[in-house]
């Protein structure tokens, strides 16, 4: 199977990689399990990303700490508080950037934004992930 990773080239990693993503971000607490053993086995079969594509030179640390994060997530809120819409708010209140919000999101959607954003966070920024508990919305047009 390395081999057919390594003259499958960008192509075939990346296809690799976009399913480990979407498994992540399907996955709650009875998926994280596979999910380390999904990405200990890529790392086996690609040992060197890099020599793929310098982006992902640390692309299997970044799915452990997204593992990690989610889990930190999954394990801070019980299940049975998990329904309606989440979202995500990042912030750094010493820039004049804008803040970044995700909304309508499910919670494990929710968790998954949580880990995939909070492993790059710099100094005085923020993320949170909250629960939507009432909505009032409307549209322009």
């Amino acid at each position: 199977m390395r081999e057919e990773y390594q003259q499958g080239g960008y192509s075939l990693f990346k296809e690799l990689l976009e399913g480990l993503r979407n498994h992540l971000m399907a996955s709650a607490e009875e998926g994280m399990e596979q999910m380390r053993a999904m990405v200990a086995k890529g790392r086996e079969i690609v040992q060197d990303p890099g020599a793929i594509s310098p982006s992902w030179e640390h692309v299997w640390e970044d799915y452990d700490s997204y593992i990690h994060h989610k889990n930190e997530a999954l394990a801070a809120v019980a299940k049975q508080d998990r329904d309606g819409e989440w979202q995500i708010v990042m912030d750094n209140p010493f820039t004049n950037e804008g803040i970044a919000c995700y909304p309508g999101l499910s919670f494990v959607e929710a968790a998954y934004l949580y880990a995939y954003f909070r492993k790059d966070l710099k100094k005085n920024e923020y993320i949170r992930l909250q629960k939507v508990t009432s909505l009032i919305m409307a549209e322009g047009g």
